[in-house]
């Protein structure tokens, strides 16, 4: 299982290869739930890669705060 700084790091990289910021995947895109899952190994990092995606080109909308 990966520590949170790993997945910190993870987020980071992922960002910075698909030209998102970071901090938007970590506060807009991923809930709490989806971190833990992350922590616990539970979420495949190639489909937080495709979730990224799929995201980014729907315009990155807040999936955690709402409208």
């Amino acid at each position: 299982m990966p520590t949170k700084e790993e997945c910190q790091k993870i987020i980071f990289n992922l960002g910075l290869k698909l030209g998102v910021s970071p901090r938007l995947i970590a506060t807009r895109l991923l809930c709490e739930d989806t971190k833990q899952d992350m922590l616990n190994g539970e979420f495949p990092l190639d489909s937080l890669e495709l979730h990224v995606k799929v995201w980014k080109q729907a315009g990155m909308p807040d999936f955690v705060g709402g409208p």
